[in-house]
């Protein structure tokens, strides 16, 4: 019977996926680094749960995780797990797993092939060392690792004593690993090789193979390569295969991509490489180049990763900024809604408390998109929300946030800032720097605009903000969005635009503002089907004259 190999296939929020090998047990999971496998959220237990083996096969249990473990969305303690069983951490947006058994055919043939390998057979040998790369390939270990047994392996192979190995850098050939016979590492400082032949190999792609004839101890061709009491040179090119796409009725053949060469020589004695020797010398440079290629897409994949978290952290803290609770009144409802474009985005809103039973509330969205207006934002709510609590006047408290951006902000990037302040009495005080304006839906339906000739914040020095006003009457309603609803596209690339969303609210106005909220945020997502979010979306609307429990 074959043994099998469990693995686990890790899909991550963002749908990034990888294959883990569970070569021992208990093999655990969790947030902490030292366990097998390392999941990267700050929700996840440090130990949160372990796959052991059994006699019945392979167990999943939980380690007293704080949000526990799913099997095929049933919560358990301890489970069984067979091939295709779903594996859920608790959380709904984190990590996904799959269980899997497949059988190893692998361990058995290199088992056959070891074996072989003492009888008078090399062929043998020389495929047992293919295969032996083969496994290292399936296993995605540390490049350090696969690139000492590509070269250990050609050594053996190619009969050599001393094994170089020149990896593209940066656009430049580079000696990164020099090995000599039995293992011995060697320093990568030397100079007696032929930097003729590895150029030639690198440009032209292919294998050069130079050795010095038992019988007269001449080279086949010579050409000066072989001195210093080199007697034979073997060098290979390390390529990506080429890639074949079809585009219609064009096939298109892409050139292969050299990942580095790998040079051999002897100085000791004269050697010979058969027909086979060469065609398996060959095949292991191109196991060779695509386990290097693998390994570097592995680093490269867990280097995503890590971003991945700093982003992830990054959101938990930009969404820890929104306000916890939102205000509660018995003259005014108010609800809001952000969903930036990538994990973190340029859009904020905010509500600031005031004297005399007053409110203030701020929708801002920053030049461009992700980390960069991620930072501004948070900066600008900080600045904004402490000048704004001591209550000045409205042009004062702009002008203040204004010069903070300027001196700390680079010119290209600027904010659209609408800050309005309520009152009992339905007085609406408001300064709209650039914001899209916002929408007055009276409650007999007829839709104003809350406009200004402001300019944003950040963008002018010394600036001055005209403060307007306008009276709130029980049942009005004020929507105030980022440019993300009203610059919407739909496949087509047409915009939602500012007049589909004036005629929606207008049907709005004797809903609660949770109710408008979500009905304008579903309207939206219905023009836009299938197109992807093109901007960062914020929407808070305001209902005056509706306390908590109703009208």
């Amino acid at each position: 019977m074959p043994s099998t190999f469990p693995r686990l296939t890790v899909r991550d929020a963002f749908g990034n996926q990888r294959e883990i090998e569970i070569t021992r047990t208990p093999f655990t999971l969790g947030r902490q680094s030292d366990n097998d496998l390392v999941l990267l959220d700050s929700r996840i237990s440090r130990r949160h749960a372990r796959i052991v083996q059994g006699e019945s096969g392979y167990l999943i249990e939980d380690l007293g995780s704080r949000h526990g473990i799913f099997v095929n969305s049933e919560r358990i303690q301890t489970a069984p797990l067979k091939s295709g069983d779903q594996i859920n951490l608790g959380i709904a947006d984190s990590y996904t797993l799959s269980f899997a058994v497949e059988a190893a055919v692998l361990p058995g043939l290199l088992e056959k092939f070891e074996q072989a390998a003492a009888s008078p057979a090399p062929q043998l040998h020389h495929l047992s060392l293919l295969l032996q790369m083969a496994q290292i390939l399936h296993r995605a270990p540390a490049l350090e690792e696969v690139l000492i047994t590509l070269v250990d392996s050609a050594l053996q192979l190619a009969n050599a004593e001393r094994g170089l190995l020149f990896l593209r850098e940066g656009g430049d050939l580079r000696l990164h690993m020099a090995r000599g016979a039995g293992g011995v590492h060697l320093g990568t400082d030397m100079l007696d090789y032929s930097k003729t032949v590895v150029n030639r190999v690198a440009r032209t792609g292919q294998e050069e193979c130079i050795l010095e004839s038992e019988m007269t101890g001449k080279t086949a061709q010579e050409t000066g390569i072989i001195r210093g009491g080199v007697r034979g040179i073997v060098a290979l090119p390390l390529q990506k295969l080429p890639m074949t796409e079809a585009t219609g009725e064009t096939i298109m053949r892409t050139a292969p991509e050299l990942l580095g060469v790998l040079y051999l020589d002897t100085h000791s004695h004269p050697t010979a490489v058969t027909g086979l020797d060469r065609q398996v010398l060959q095949s292991l440079a191109v196991e060779g180049a695509t386990v290097i290629e693998n390994a570097r897409m592995f680093r490269l994949t867990r280097e995503q990763e890590r971003l991945q978290h700093e982003f992830f952290l990054a959101r938990n803290i930009q969404q820890s900024l929104l306000p916890r609770e939102l205000p509660k009144s018995d003259y005014f409802q108010f609800f809001a809604v952000t969903m930036p474009t990538e994990a973190v985005g340029g859009d904020y809103y905010d509500v600031v408390h005031l004297p005399d039973n007053r409110f203030g509330f701020v929708v801002a969205d920053v030049s461009g998109k992700g980390l960069p207006a991620a930072m501004l934002a948070a900066s600008l709510q900080g600045a904004f929300a402490a000048v704004a609590a001591g209550a000045p006047e409205l042009s004062n408290l702009f002008r203040r946030v204004n010069d903070f951006l300027c001196e700390r902000t680079p010119p290209e990037m600027f904010a659209t800032v609408f800050y309005g302040v309520l009152g009992r009495e339905g007085d609406f005080e408001f300064v709209n720097a650039g914001h899209v304006p916002p929408l007055v839906i009276r409650r007999g339906g007829a839709v104003e605009q809350l406009a200004s000739s402001n300019f944003p914040v950040g963008l002018f020095a010394r600036a001055t903000f005209t403060v307007d006003r306008t009276q709130l009457r029980p049942g009005d309603l004020i929507a105030i969005c980022s440019d993300g609803v009203t610059e919407a596209r739909d496949t087509h690339g047409e915009l939602f635009g500012e007049h589909r969303l004036r005629e929606f609210l207008e049907d709005c106005a004797r809903h609660a503002a949770e109710d408008v909220c979500r009905r304008v945020v579903a309207r939206v997502h219905e023009f836009v089907g299938q197109a992807p979010q093109s901007d960062d979306i914020t929407l808070t609307v305001l209902h005056y004259g509706v306390g908590q429990t109703g009208a």
